[in-house]
């Protein structure tokens, strides 16, 4: 379905919008909320809370937003998502991209902690698998081998700062999931002995080096 029923003014009033959206099927209902959030995340999200009901939906809009929300913007998607599709199977979701998209379930895991229900065993002991099988696949993603058999490190930039880095670990701090990276020099790309834990968003993947420890 087009978006012929969205108008700039249903877009300024977006309550007006939303008993406009509740008159359709909930088919149309979903065409239309994945038009907004070309728009506006924030809106399209509220509205999807509010007027959406098939768990289906709220899962394909999860999946939206691991392939488009950056690592913080995706915060915002668990914050509206995440409750109507339930802790455990975010996890389910998530560990089954794990192998094809690491890095889209590294950006969405910082976050989950934030959203672990309280006192809940059973769902700690899903997001602590997921972490650690998170761990295992990156650990693996940032090394890298040529077809001689030799093995590369990943050279990683830091967005945030522009310095260059390798990776170096793995660890789970007090909101989630952190890689430990150690900083190279920018101009022989050495390492310098200095180490640091940023968040898999903010990393970029550039070229290889060799891997010699």
């Amino acid at each position: 379905m087009t978006s012929r029923f969205i108008t700039d003014k249903d877009f300024e009033d977006h309550k007006a919008l939303q008993r406009r959206l509740m008159s359709l099927p909930e088919s149309d209902q979903f065409d239309e909320i994945n038009a907004l959030l070309d728009r506006d995340s924030v809106i399209g999200l509220k509205l999807a809370n509010a007027v959406l009901k098939n768990k289906k939906h709220f899962e394909l809009l999860l999946e939206r937003g691991l392939e488009k929300a950056n690592a913080s913007e995706i915060e915002l998607w668990l914050k509206y998502l995440l409750p109507r599709i339930g802790f455990r199977r975010v996890i389910v979701i998530l560990s089954n991209k794990l192998s094809q998209q690491p890095q889209q379930v590294a950006k969405a895991s910082y976050w989950l902690p934030k959203f672990l229900p309280k006192g809940n065993e059973q769902a700690a002991r899903l997001l602590k698998n997921l972490l650690n099988q998170e761990k295992q696949m990156l650990g693996g993603e940032y090394k890298a081998v040529n077809p001689s058999g030799q093995v590369y490190k990943l050279i990683l930039r830091i967005k945030s700062t522009g310095e260059f880095a390798v990776f170096g670990g793995y660890q789970l701090g007090s909101k989630g999931s952190k890689i430990i990276v150690e900083i190279l020099n920018s101009s022989d790309l050495y390492p310098t002995g200095g180490v640091r834990q940023v968040s898999p968003g903010d990393i970029e993947i550039l070229d290889p080096q060799p891997y010699d420890d």
